[in-house]
């Protein structure tokens, strides 16, 4: 619990991108700084009116302050005298009035950067010290990466685990509460978490990290540990991919949408969901890749990309060893499938492409827009993440991003940062909500809920009162890559990818 509750609109919060609605203490107190060299500036107008006012009628330049000083000067020089003492005075209150307002400014910069109290804040340290601690000696024992899969895997996996978990010897609707508690007090330092376990692991294996630190460094670490663990899955083991017709899916039938495009990004990335086995009886690891043709002919492709689906190893690249790759940096299965179904789809270098991706799939995809050899054979039309860890990869000038948070599902914080962290550019947005601030009683029971809030669901949810904001940045960068969503004719592509022996 914060305290009040907030209307849900209200608990969206924006970083990055076009407009100037974000509060940026560093930005607030540059502004005061120009408003104090106005201040100064006004100040010594002022003189230079008092000294020309002087060398005109002879009057001493202080003397303005109290009046005139002189009765027999003549009227025009007396009009003279008063109207530069009117317009000193004048000069003087608007630089008081420039150093009322920097210094408010400068109070609310303060209270601002204040906000994260200095409890938050030395309890956040104290949760780093402790993990990197865990994080050590995990990486000692040398089964690290067994607990690391599971730390950074999708949020359904996750949550199922936790809560069978706390469901242990415990009445149900306790287990309930005790997990929902659980996740709404770990959500704040939830970052501070993965950073500490990252740190303390590539403290201890220093010949696997290759320079990296933190975080990066851990998972490197960790993938390591996956790759050569012989009952963790196959080193060497390369990528298959398998077109899918409609008898590859539970209901016999390829997803409706498949034959029409997005109208919108909340659509488009609605449509993840039918990419999961549970919820839209796709095979697993199933991505999908759409042809759109606009009305003037031009053909643009969006690629849909869902999460993990198995926290430990498995038979294909949808696995917790894959979110290790994609953390380090390294070379990753997820990625090679992604590219073999764009070269196998036919798109063009001309014709955009926008990815959207939620957990793994959104880290893939933006790992892909952050490789120079990507950008120079697609052309990138945009990226669109949910619930991905994103902080640490850098995305190109000129291609409209947009990240979607919540500190409640936990797996964006994995990489050891928190939404506000995020790099923010001008074509960088990130919108993060708090779940557990909201008055809605959809995001209540969200909130301590790591498959709920994980959702693609509740990410739509997020996107949905963002745009209803009205933020500019949200609106713009939505629509900038919503117009490259949809057309008059579209048709879609599923594949399965797989891990092979070489």
């Amino acid at each position: 619990m914060t305290g009040e509750m907030r209307w849900p609109l209200d608990t969206v919060t924006v970083f990055g991108g076009r407009g100037t609605s974000a509060v940026e203490s560093d930005s607030v107190r540059r502004v005061a700084t120009v408003l104090a060299r106005a201040a100064d500036d006004l100040r010594a107008a002022a003189l230079h009116c008092l000294g020309a006012n002087r060398d005109l009628v002879g009057v001493p330049a202080g003397s303005w302050v109290a009046g005139p000083t002189s009765g027999t000067l003549a009227p025009a020089a007396l009009a003279l005298d008063e109207a530069a003492r009117a317009a000193a005075r004048g000069l003087g209150e608007r630089a008081d009035l420039c150093d009322l307002l920097g210094w408010r400014l400068l109070r609310a910069a303060g209270l601002y950067e204040e906000a994260e109290s200095t409890a938050r804040r030395l309890l956040g340290g104290l949760v780093t010290a402790g993990t990197f601690g865990i994080g050590a000696a995990a990486g000692v024992l040398g089964w690290a990466g067994l607990a690391g899969l599971g730390l950074v895997g999708g949020g359904e996996v996750a949550g199922r685990l936790a809560g069978g978990a706390f469901a242990g010897g415990l009445p149900a609707p306790v287990a309930r509460w005790a997990g929902a508690e659980a996740t709404r007090g770990l959500a704040p330092y939830s970052d501070e978490v993965f950073a500490g376990l990252g740190g303390g692991v590539a403290l201890t294996r220093p010949g696997l990290v290759q320079g990296r630190q933190g975080v990066a460094g851990g998972a490197g670490a960790l993938a390591h540990v996956a790759r050569e663990v012989p009952a963790l899955g196959n080193a060497d083991a390369g990528i298959r991919l398998t077109r899918l017709g409609p008898e590859d899916f539970a209901a016999g039938a390829l997803p409706a949408w498949s034959g029409r495009g997005a109208a919108s990004v909340q659509e488009a990335l609605a449509r993840i969901d039918d990419l999961y086995p549970g919820a839209g009886g796709a095979p697993e690891a199933t991505i999908a890749v759409q042809r759109v043709t606009g009305p003037d002919g031009a053909v643009s492709w969006t690629v849909l990309v869902p999460g993990t689906q198995s926290a430990l190893p498995a038979d294909h690249p949808w696995d917790g060893r894959t979110d290790l790759e994609l953390m380090a940096g390294e070379a990753d299965g997820a990625t090679v499938a992604i590219e073999r179904a764009l070269a196998d789809s036919g798109v063009g270098p001309d014709e955009p492409v926008t990815l959207v991706g939620h957990s793994l799939g959104g880290i893939a995809a933006t790992a892909l827009v952050s490789r120079a050899a990507f950008a120079e054979r697609y052309r990138v039309g945009g990226l669109v993440t949910a619930g991905a860890p994103t902080g640490l990869l850098t995305t190109p000038p000129g291609v409209p991003v947009l990240h979607l948070e919540t500190p409640e599902e936990l797996v964006s914080q994995t990489d050891g940062r928190t939404a506000a962290e995020n790099p923010r550019t001008r074509d960088r947005v990130t919108v993060v909500r708090s779940l557990r601030d909201s008055a809605a009683a959809v995001d209540r029971a969200a909130s301590g809920s790591l498959p709920q809030a994980h959702a693609v669901s509740t990410h739509v949810r997020t996107l949905d009162l963002a745009v209803a904001s009205g933020d500019p940045r949200v609106t713009g960068t939505a629509d900038r890559i919503g117009a490259r969503l949809d057309g008059p004719a579209a048709s879609t592509v599923f594949y399965r990818a797989e891990r092979t022996g070489s």
